[in-house]
């Protein structure tokens, strides 16, 4: 008996160890946290050479990853229409008449920002990239079951 209660605490230390945060360096810490100071609900994930913030910032699922020096490398948001700047919205709108958005990832980094949104029609799934600019490429199409 007294070797399954030894077994018993072993396991539920070594998942609690294994369910623990990483201890993220302070100097990530101090640009995200003036970055993103309405953040909510964060959870750190680290991994070979970087570091990713999982969080809510406005409602807004979104991720954020930093170098280890705290150079904010990329950021991923998701979202729906409501969101996307106007001039994308308005041409998304005007050049795929009747079908509707499911969604919106932003992907920024220092240099772009692409929007790939979903778009759904009665029969048709659309994946559409679109630039800051609203430039906007067809990637995808896909039917519906």
């Amino acid at each position: 008996m007294k070797k399954i209660i030894v077994f018993v605490c072993l396991f539920a230390a070594l998942g609690a160890a294994a369910a623990a945060p990483p201890e993220v360096n302070e100097k990530v810490l101090k640009a995200f946290e003036s970055t993103f100071v309405k953040a909510k609900d964060v959870v750190w994930h680290e991994m070979a050479n970087y570091y990713e913030a999982h969080f809510k910032q406005s409602e807004i699922a979104t991720r954020a990853f930093y170098d280890m020096d705290g150079n904010l490398l990329r950021t991923t948001r998701y979202y729906g229409e409501e969101n996307l700047p106007i001039n994308v919205l308005t041409k998304i709108k005007k050049k795929y008449v009747g079908k509707s958005i499911y969604g919106v990832t932003e992907s920024a980094t220092e240099e772009e920002v692409k929007y790939h949104v979903v778009l759904q029609d009665e029969k048709n799934w659309y994946i559409i990239i679109a630039d800051g600019l609203g430039s906007l490429e067809l990637s995808k199409k896909y039917r519906k079951a």
